[in-house]
């Protein structure tokens, strides 16, 4: 099933580290206080700290000094999954929220680190005040909805001790580090890029480059990955299963009419922003 507590808990301490570290480094001691623990410590880096400086040192950090401009504060009623939120507003279901380029395992289909994604997101948002950004201007453009009706947006939330509890914020708690969603859960291994149209969002790029450097140092989903071949179209924006190794020949619906079909080697795949196909890795 994948659905390891311990493991999910490892994921979400990953993501807490990033933040700390990444926090401790505006204090006014930090290089006198790093300098000490290594003096008294010498030890070798480990590689969950390897991953984290290599986040914090590519100036690619899901961190951010400030929101977006026109971020709207909601309350999130409840976590569906590691993509997928549902915000209080007017209505009695409240507002359905999908993470905006990104896709993180699935919680119906029981797949590896989906309860994991879960749990990251359930940590900084459950219960607690979130900030939204959309990709489009206005909020009732349509772009900005998926094909089920759902939001698609940046989730951020405030990382100072006060203002990310369970209580609702309040006015004089003005926190000054934002946590992305969206990129912190790429950074940790746990949801990998996802673009279903060919528009890409303004951060592709980034989160691409969250992505290479999580399965470089084997964080979350990423910790078992192979590199294999898969089978793409010249234009496609996913990548499919081979019947048998190294071969174009496939059973997938959606390459039944398909010409100019060609393999690739999944990593190179994932480097391009491709995602899998989710008729062939269900």
């Amino acid at each position: 099933m994948g659905i390891c507590i311990s493991t999910a808990k490892q994921c979400i301490s990953t993501g807490e580290e990033v933040v700390d570290d990444f926090i401790n480094r505006q204090s006014r001691f930090y290089k006198e206080s790093e300098l000490a623990k290594e003096h008294l410590s010498q030890k070798k880096q480990t590689g969950n700290d390897s991953h984290i400086n290599d986040v914090l040192k590519s100036d690619i950090s899901p961190i951010y000094p400030s929101l977006p401009k026109g971020a709207k504060k909601y309350h999130c009623r409840s976590v569906y999954d590691g993509d997928t939120i549902t915000l209080e507003d007017n209505s009695k279901t409240g507002l359905k929220v999908r993470l905006l380029g990104i896709d993180t395992p699935e919680i119906k289909e029981k797949q590896q680190f989906s309860a994991e994604a879960k749990e990251y997101t359930k940590k900084y948002c459950h219960n607690k005040d979130v900030w939204i950004s959309l990709e489009h201007s206005g909020d009732e453009n349509e772009k900005n909805k998926d094909r089920y009706g759902r939001l698609l947006a940046f989730i951020w939330v405030p990382l100072n001790s006060k203002g990310n509890n369970n209580k609702r914020q309040s006015s004089k708690d003005i926190p000054e580090q934002w946590l992305c969603m969206n990129e912190g859960l790429v950074s940790c291994g746990l949801a990998h890029v996802y673009s279903p149209s060919k528009s890409k969002v303004h951060n592709n790029d980034k989160l691409i480059q969250l992505q290479k450097l999580a399965r470089k140092h084997k964080r979350g989903q990423w910790k078992t990955y192979k590199d294999y071949h898969a089978i793409v179209t010249p234009s496609g924006g996913a990548f499919h299963k081979c019947i048998k190794k190294k071969s174009i020949k496939t059973d997938c619906k959606y390459l039944a009419r398909s010409k100019n079909l060609r393999l690739i080697v999944v990593s190179k795949a994932y480097d391009k922003g491709m995602h899998p196909c989710r008729n062939c890795f269900e």
